[in-house]
């Protein structure tokens, strides 16, 4: 039906603007929106719509996904980068796969956005130097002061939070079904690819990785979709999602998550982590494994379709989910599942290797020398009225205790804990 869409292109200095105006399309659930470009022209394809669309300039062959979509218009407006021209280019410089099973390879299909520049060129670097360069990130971002502070709070109100209490989950929306089924059968005539998979253990050491990301993200925002920090959480915590990493064991996975969740996220504490790993485990092994793991990643598919992650979507997070609808190898996940359990207390008990250790035990110095010199100052004061006032300590009640300040007690509480890190 070509006559029937209407579109523009807009040439800019470095890429070419292509306007789509889809009337028959709900745009908000409609998640087969790509465009196939080739050097003179790129094609449009979504029932009842057809269309092959002439460049004004030569292009960037591969995928474009949309740049930005108008809602209340039905317009999608996708950014296709300009033909590269060759350089003199070593024919011995390698150029290394990535995003969900190797899928994909060659520059990423779109311009990048801020979020997305820790690794602009994945095709550029091996396994080996992404896993180097989040370890050095890692490393370079801790913050010591945000997770001590973090580390105290947690001891004295758990920051707020509700560990105790985690959501019963519920069964998939309509909309949530159709949206995998929508996602499912764009690659209708690819299924192969997904269930026909050799490594499972890989893709599945990706997969629990996102998992733990999208609980941290839930548990810290009472188990809701903020539009405003969730795709950033998620992005950030899963070293999958982050730096296109491919984990060589569970050990290395379960760290990684540790690591990521005490530097990144608004609320940084190992006990928080801990409680997303025992989630994920308890999730993952019960019967309505499947359903739950789908929510978890159209979770993190509404977190990223409109922002500066939505090409995440593409590479990653969709892939997911036609690989747990058509060749979830569920024997290989329960095994990565035991070794997580047997790991997670050692693991948990490890230092992060951020030095947190001594940090913490300078920091609990301080505040309980400041605790003592204040009590000191208050028992001076104290000692002054203490002949006024015992006439009257005969008609107090027994149960005063009751009415104490609750914070009186932060200091024992400080004293009494255990430095895990």
């Amino acid at each position: 039906m070509e006559d029937n869409l209407s579109f523009r292109t807009v040439l800019e200095c470095n890429h070419i603007d292509v306007l789509l105006d889809l009337p028959e399309l709900d745009l908000e659930h409609e998640s087969n929106l790509v465009l196939d470009v080739f050097p003179n022209e790129c094609t449009f394809t979504a029932a009842p719509y057809h269309a092959r669309i002439p460049l004004p300039q030569p292009a960037q062959p591969g995928k474009a996904f949309p740049e930005s979509i108008d809602y209340e218009k039905n317009t999608v407006t996708f950014r296709v980068p300009l033909e590269v021209k060759a350089k003199a280019v070593d024919n011995d410089t390698p150029s290394y796969p990535y995003g969900f099973c190797h899928f994909y390879s060659g520059p990423l299909a779109l311009e990048t956005s801020q979020e997305l520049k820790v690794l602009p060129n994945p095709q550029e670097c091996s396994f080996s130097q992404r896993l180097e360069m989040k370890q050095a990130a890692e490393k370079s971002d801790f913050s010591a002061e945000h997770y001590g502070m973090d580390y105290i709070q947690f001891s004295i109100d758990q920051l707020g939070l509700d560990l105790d209490n985690l959501p019963t989950p519920s069964k998939l929306t309509a909309d949530q079904s159709y949206r995998i089924r929508v996602i499912v059968d764009e690659k209708v005539r690819e299924q192969e690819s997904y269930t026909s998979i050799e490594d499972h253990r890989a893709v599945l050491l990706g997969l629990i990785d996102i998992l733990l990301a999208a609980v941290y993200d839930q548990l810290t925002n009472s188990n809701e979709l903020n539009e405003a920090n969730s795709h950033i959480n998620i992005h950030r915590i899963s070293g999958t999602l982050a730096y296109f990493v491919e984990y060589d064991g569970v050990e290395q996975m379960l760290r990684s998550f540790y690591r990521r969740s005490c530097t990144y996220p608004y609320y940084r504490n190992k006990d928080i982590a801990l409680t997303c790993v025992k989630q994920v485990l308890y999730r993952v092994s019960s019967e309505g494994r499947k359903q739950w793991i789908q929510q978890q990643l159209i979770h993190t598919y509404e977190a990223f379709k409109r922002t500066d992650c939505a090409v995440l979507n593409h590479y990653f997070i969709k892939d997911f989910i036609r690989y747990v609808e058509l060749g979830l190898n569920e024997e290989t996940l329960l095994q990565c599942v035991e070794e997580v359990e047997k790991m997670l207390p050692d693991i948990h008990q490890a230092s992060l290797g951020f030095g947190e250790e001594s940090l913490l035990q300078k920091l609990l110095q301080d505040i309980m020398g400041q605790e003592e010199s204040d009590s000191t100052d208050s028992d001076d004061y104290e000692s002054s009225e203490e002949d006024s006032e015992e006439s009257d300590s005969d008609n107090e009640s027994v149960g005063t205790d009751t009415d104490a300040n609750p914070n009186e007690n932060v200091l024992e509480k400080l004293m009494n804990l255990k430095l895990s890190g």
